[in-house]
């Protein structure tokens, strides 16, 4: 008998997460953060850590708000950022040792950080109002009633006027800033609105110059998700497109030099359906040259989990300028590669069945600092010796928690629908399992579609498995990680490719477990999986139950009230619903109602900006109207599409709970 438990829907919020590793740069030491819930506040909270090889991680600081730790170029500094003033800002300690002390005290927060290679300032996106940097702790003017009591009123004049994890915009956008280390030292705003800055690609080796992704000029807010790359005196003054066109990147970096750039990007019409690839151009003149072009894999990580720890996977140039560093998703794993320019040749520097979360190079590039994941453990922290490719875990986060925990492993297993390619899946016995009995057991289908299961540890599974049931999960046509025809296959038809290869993949596992009882099978998913999951049960009766979450059901009511806006009509190949609705009329569940039969859950986020309310609602009122079956609706308020990731921890329990329920009754 053994003396482990199982695991409970609580037990989520009992995971400690490791990540955002950052090397030092003499590689003698790794500063991480890790977040954890505060159950009483129903809150996340995180500290920073460090660890050195054979020693014990220290805690590092006290707060329990402090993330993204960078070291400056020196070492001597860390930069990370707190909310201890009540906004998120810049803080920096000094590692001889000594307190923290805020650096930049700016109304509205700041989000992104990056050190300059001199180490004597630091670039910043702060989110700023059109009156640009006003203090921390400035007011706001609340003498005029009529101004105080309407802050709350949305007037909008833009295409692009909202995103699923932010919300509505307002008139605080980030913008890029520097500003020096040195006491008494003043922020300086360096873009301006309407425009939003992405992120902060890079800073020149001379530091001279800012790399960041915007989307700008007068068709600003059409494109939504849109990234050009822009580069910005960092002393001010107009930026320079340095990328542009139909390409949207992701990533970019300066070689050693300075005189060329790295970047990873896709092309915006393809709809994430094609793979992330990477470019070398001259930073003056001449045209992007694609890097290792045969390599039919995205150098993106794109592994999902429902316990994700906070990871940073830079572009990172070789300092001999003849290859780069970058992750990459490959058939169900996320690596560390190094590419090398000349050849194109992709090595990995990581292996087996686990995703990379992030990493961080020492300044001689002999070692890095990576955070790993895999299917028995959520994250921890380990060291790589680049000469001898060999990983040595630091850290051991959850181990008396999952010393207590009883886990099922999944076996992976392939299979092809007729005609179709070679598609994998992976099913995991329940706990206690018995050859000799018969479970149930639930068919997960998931988001994206162009995301992966992976080598991940997902909570929802392991708790469905505790509780009896087999789970069977597969990444069917549509999934990236397994080549770009694999996942265009399903670019402008769901429900066709995709949906043959689900239900080949239940009917393998079916014929090679066969202690899955196939009359107690349940179908389920979010979002894409969502989508999926209604269009399963409108095109088939044979299972028990369903779970539906967060689901695209209508797709001309979608095209014009999510956060990707008018861009999914190019799925419909640019047809307006309002003149010509015949595929937006094919592809909603919406159509097929009339053929649902089986009892289904529908779980909802009432602040969704990607699949937004009113598609669960449809779907609800449409089957309680038919009355076919038994149906229950489930709204989480002030929750974003999210909310299964990173929600507030004591919905995510209550999300579990409700799902447990229903294949309870009807499993």
């Amino acid at each position: 008998m053994s003396a482990k438990r199982l695991v409970q829907e609580k037990d989520l919020l009992a995971f400690k997460l490791p990540g955002e590793p950052q090397m030092s740069p003499e590689g003698d030491r790794i500063i991480y953060s890790t977040t954890w819930v505060n159950q009483e506040q129903n809150k996340y909270e995180s500290s920073l850590y460090q660890v050195m090889p054979g020693q014990e991680p220290v805690r590092l600081t006290s707060s329990d708000s402090d993330s993204r730790p960078e070291f400056s170029p020196d070492g001597k500094t860390l930069a990370f950022l707190s909310r201890r003033s009540g906004s998120s800002q810049i803080w920096l300690l000094p590692l001889a040792g000594g307190e923290a002390q805020q650096l930049t005290h700016i109304k509205g927060g700041v989000s992104q950080f990056k050190w300059f290679p001199n180490g004597q300032a630091l670039a910043f996106l702060a989110n700023l109002t059109p009156s640009g940097i006003e203090p921390e702790e400035q007011k706001d003017d609340d003498s005029d009633p009529f101004v105080k009591y309407n802050r709350d009123v949305k007037v909008i004049n833009e295409l692009f006027y909202k995103l699923d994890g932010v919300g509505y915009f307002s008139e605080r956008r980030p913008q890029l800033c520097v500003m020096q280390v040195a006491e008494g030292s003043k922020p300086q705003q360096l873009t301006q609105h309407p425009y939003r800055v992405g992120n902060i690609a890079d800073i020149s080796p001379d530091g001279k110059e800012i790399l960041f992704t915007s989307l700008r000029g007068e068709d600003y807010d059409r494109e939504a998700w849109q990234q050009h790359l822009w580069a910005i005196p960092a002393s001010g003054g107009e930026p320079e497109l340095v990328v542009g066109g139909e390409r949207s990147v992701q990533a970019a970096a300066y070689s050693p030099d300075g005189q060329q750039v790295a970047f990873i990007a896709a092309f915006v019409k393809q709809m994430g359906y094609d793979n992330a690839k990477l470019y070398v151009q001259p930073r003056h003149g001449g045209e992007p040259k694609s890097i290792a072009p045969e390599f039919d894999r995205p150098f993106s990580a794109l592994a999902l989990t429902d316990l994700g720890a906070a990871g940073q996977l830079p572009l990172t140039w070789a300092n001999d300028g003849a290859s780069l560093y970058a992750p990459a998703s490959i058939d169900g794993a996320v690596y560390l590669v190094n590419v090398n320019l000349a050849s194109g040749r992709v090595e990995k520097l990581t292996a087996g069945e686990q995703v990379v979360i992030g990493y961080s190079f020492s300044q001689d590039q002999t070692q890095v600092a990576l955070a790993l994941g895999n299917f028995l453990n959520p994250a921890d922290i380990y060291l790589l010796d680049v000469a001898q490719g060999s990983e040595q875990r630091l850290t051991d986060t959850n181990k008396e928690l999952l010393s207590e925990l009883e886990l099922s492993t999944p076996v992976r297993y392939t299979f092809s629908a007729t005609g179709g390619p070679q598609v994998e899946g992976w099913v995991m016995p329940p706990i206690g399992f018995d050859p000799a009995k018969q479970y149930p057991a639930v068919l997960e289908i998931h988001g994206g579609p162009m995301m992966m299961y992976a080598y991940s540890f997902f909570f929802e599974f392991q708790l469905m498995a505790a509780q009896g049931y087999g789970v069977i999960f597969t990444n069917p046509r549509g999934s990236q990680g397994y080549g770009e025809e694999f996942c265009k296959a399903i670019q402008y038809e769901w429900g066709g490719h995709d949906y043959a290869d689900v239900i080949a993949g239940l009917e393998v596992a079916l014929a090679g477990n066969p202690w899955i009882d196939p009359k107690r099978v349940a179908v389920a998913g979010g979002s894409y999986g969502g989508y999926m999951t209604a269009w399963t049960i409108g095109h088939t009766n044979r299972f028990k139950a369903a779970i539906c979450s967060r689901p695209v059901i209508h797709w001309a009511a979608q095209v014009g009230t999510t956060d990707g806006g008018w861009r999914w009509m190019r799925r419909a190949k640019d047809a307006k619903p309002w003149v010509d609705d015949t595929w937006y009329k094919q592809q909603s569940p919406w159509s097929y109602m009339e053929n649902m039969q089986t009892p289904v859950l529908i779980e909802v986020q009432e602040n969704d900006l990607r699949c937004p309310i009113e598609q669960g609602q449809m779907l609800y009122s449409g089957l309680k109207f038919l009355n076919k079956a038994p149906v229950k609706f489930v709204r989480y308020p002030d929750e974003f599409h999210g909310m299964s990731r990173n929600g507030r921890p004591w919905h995510r329990v209550h999300r579990l709970n409700m799902i447990a329920d229903w294949l309870e009754q009807y499993l």
